[in-house]
């Protein structure tokens, strides 16, 4: 059922007998506005053109819905007007348009009404017709108010089409299933997205980056395979990373992005790339890596399951001990490293005596069997170490 409002109070006889006699005339009143509207605005002349019997039966149907109300004295239904203006939208009448459509109808039925109720015919007397205009132009404006819903149902029905056929593209793109050149630019089209230049695929956790970034990406919210939540952007970097960098650091969570590529077929490699450079930073640490830039976590977070199975295999016996103890042994290893196997800066830096740190060290070579004086055990044990703190 649609909106209503209530069109008439008890109308005096002389307004209900013009009433009645004007619904006995609807046919033919409807003919006239038809081609008062084929007049007054180009739009209705190409409706007039294309669908004659439909503009027909629109006019006739609320004509006699507006009648009815003043011979019934009853609530005045919408139904008419939602249906048409629902109908008007998607056939590409502006609401203005269908708005003057309504002003000219309310004054043509209250011209019939003079017409036919003046002191020549019916006898009614001015003040009777005063109050019929009123009643005109209050169902006038209900039609009105219900088109202008109508317009706006049809509009947000039409953000909502164009939002599920952009993800369908965006889908499209990421999962390697848009592929042919003239397919690639409809959906480039579609999306903004240029067909030339560089682009980046982003990943982020936080909506913060949807944010900063804005409609500069064309975004995306996926669920990946391991059930976490993510927002997925493809972005031209004309200005290159580097500005693509600080903006990004002025957002939350964990970003990843990946190398720039230039053919939109590369989008799923692209994303995949994003997804290890999103993993790449320690379990629980926040930032942007672009990928490479972190080329061990990197590889690390390509190949986790088999990246955990060797770590937890090298460092079985650092994993054993007791969480207090075990965290020492691994941010000292870790401090080692990053200051480029110095036991001395390390040492500085975690706040105790260069001996201290060594003997951590040589402590860690005999639970794990690794001589960090040897290259292959040192990258060795990085690795496991990298694929502990990324949390795999």
């Amino acid at each position: 059922m649609g909106t209503r409002i209530v069109a008439t109070p008890p109308l005096p006889e002389e307004l209900l007998d013009l009433a009645r006699a004007q619904r006995a005339q609807v046919p033919e009143l409807s003919a006239r506005l038809v081609d008062l509207l084929r007049e007054k605005t180009e739009c209705y002349r190409r409706v007039a053109d294309e669908y004659p019997e439909e503009l027909r039966k629109v006019c006739e149907a609320h004509l006699d819905g507006a009648f009815t109300s003043f011979i019934e004295c009853r609530e005045v239904e919408l139904d008419n007007a939602l249906k048409t203006g629902r109908a008007q939208a998607r056939i590409g009448i502006t609401l203005p348009d269908a708005l003057r459509a309504y002003r000219l109808a309310g004054t043509f039925v209250y011209e019939m009404l003079i017409e036919r109720g003046g002191p020549h015919t019916l006898g009614v007397t001015p003040e009777r017709m005063l109050q019929a205009s009123t009643t005109v132009w209050k169902i006038i404006d209900a039609y009105s108010e219900a088109l202008t819903t109508a317009y706006r149902e049809v509009e947000a029905e039409r953000g909502r089409l164009d939002e599920q056929a952009k993800s369908a593209l965006m889908d499209g793109l990421l999962e390697g299933r848009i592929a042919q050149r003239p397919d690639l630019e409809d959906a480039a089209g579609v999306l903004g997205l240029p067909t030339s230049g560089k682009l980046v695929v982003i990943v982020a956790d936080d909506a913060s980056v949807v944010d900063a970034i804005g409609s500069r990406a064309v975004w995306r919210r996926r669920v990946h395979s391991s059930g976490v939540d993510m927002n997925v952007g493809i972005m031209p970097v004309g200005a290159g990373l580097d500005a693509l960098r600080e903006v990004l650091t002025t957002t939350s969570g964990v970003v990843g992005v990946s190398t720039p590529f230039a053919d939109l077929t590369e989008v799923p490699t692209a994303l995949h790339r994003a997804r290890i450079a999103r993993r790449s930073l320690p379990h629980g640490a926040n930032g942007v890596v672009v990928f490479g830039d972190l080329p061990v976590a990197a590889l690390v977070a390509g190949a986790p399951a088999l990246a955990a199975e060797l770590a937890h295999e090298m460092l079985a016996g650092v994993l054993a001990l007791p969480p207090a103890e075990r965290e020492i042994l691994l941010t000292t290893l870790e401090t080692w490293y990053d200051h480029g196997g110095s036991a001395k800066i390390a040492a500085k830096n975690l706040y105790v005596h260069p001996n201290t740190v060594r003997y951590r060290i040589r402590r860690i070579e005999d639970l794990t069997g690794r001589d960090l004086n040897n290259p292959k055990c040192v990258a060795e044990l990085y690795m496991a170490l990298q694929a502990v703190r990324l949390g795999l």
